[in-house]
């Protein structure tokens, strides 16, 4: 969006960023809707309602961007399935094996493996688990090679494993009463973190990698410049962010605190989406010559083919795959 700064935190335009300003507006007011439904449904102790809400609102948001904009062209069912489908298989097989060795950790009372287990390995090894969808796509599909497909492709993945991880989790909620008993406020900031902050930090990680990779593919002079925009670097913080994330949830018992900790890291990690956004578009359109007119996507005036509009000021490279009439590369 040409109006917003680099930094500035919106939820909307940076994990969809294909999607023109005119069409933000519905999915920023579905998004606030689907927390205000989520609050509704635990002051009225419909926790098992507020659980499919939690964890559904982001993987739903996301699919309907990904119509919207048609981003997998002519492969719509392959490119969801190795990110959305791959990443909840995962997910589902990921939280078995998980709770299996945490059960097996409570029989013995081995405390520093279970911290070892719950602040290390489970952080680490999910992350490398979203991954995996977008890598098959990193080898196999390489006429899917700008880095906002990779950002694209890697919260996608991280979406689909979030949202098995926490339908698996919370299962034995979803089959009890339909009104449950309980402290409002504390399911509502439970279901919050569970479900809404824990997919959109791992969209923003695993988006972070996935765009770097891509970056570094398009353009590895600007990759090695921008060293924040760089895999080390965006490794080093989807890492440390999950790592850090899950020693605060294990070690802090207030669930206030943790719920704060998580809102902050999430602003943050966006921040950072939008550096590499930044940098992923200045690398498209570098590559991008001036070419004959055609209407722009955001700002609708016929104009040259270029970088970014000389009218509004948006990337080309930003625009959704089924407006790019004329463009240039």
């Amino acid at each position: 969006m040409p109006n917003e700064p680099v930094v500035h935190l919106n939820i909307i335009s940076t994990l969809l960023p294909h999607l023109p300003h005119r069409r933000g507006g519905p999915f920023r007011w579905a998004l606030i809707a689907g927390l205000l439904l989520i609050l509704l449904l635990a002051a009225l102790h419909l926790f098992a309602p507020a659980t499919v809400a939690a964890a559904v609102l982001l993987p739903a948001l996301y699919l309907l961007y990904l119509y919207e904009v048609e981003v997998y062209a002519d492969e719509p069912w392959l490119l969801i399935g190795a990110t959305m489908v791959a990443g909840g298989v995962l997910g589902f097989v990921f939280t078995q094996v998980v709770g299996s060795a945490a059960s097996a950790l409570d029989l013995t009372g081995d405390s520093n493996g279970a911290f070892a287990l719950q602040a290390i390995a489970i952080p680490i090894v999910g992350q490398l688990l979203m991954l995996a969808g977008p890598l098959a796509l990193y080898v196999l599909r390489g006429r899917y090679r700008e880095p906002l497909d990779g950002l694209t492709f890697g919260a996608a993945s991280a979406l689909g494993f979030s949202l098995a991880t926490e339908l698996t989790t919370l299962w034995p909620l979803l089959g009890g009463p339909l009104v449950a008993t309980g402290d409002s406020v504390d399911w509502g900031l439970r279901l919050l973190r569970l479900g809404v902050l824990v997919a959109l930090v791992n969209a923003s990680t695993t988006g972070l990698i996935t765009a770097a990779l891509w970056l570094q593919r398009y353009d590895r002079r600007r990759s090695e410049r921008a060293w924040e925009a760089g895999v080390p670097a965006t490794a080093l913080v989807a890492a440390g962010a999950q790592v850090l994330l899950a020693i605060v949830t294990v070690v802090l018992p207030e669930l206030g605190i943790q719920v704060l900790v998580w809102v902050l890291a999430a602003l943050a990690l966006t921040l950072y989406v939008r550096q590499v956004i930044h940098q992923a578009l200045l690398a498209e359109g570098s590559v991008r010559e001036i070419g004959p007119s055609a209407p722009c996507p955001e700002c609708h005036h016929v104009v040259p083919t270029m970088r970014f509009c000389p009218n509004c000021g948006a990337a080309r490279a930003a625009a959704p795959r089924s407006s790019r009439i004329g463009t240039v590369a």
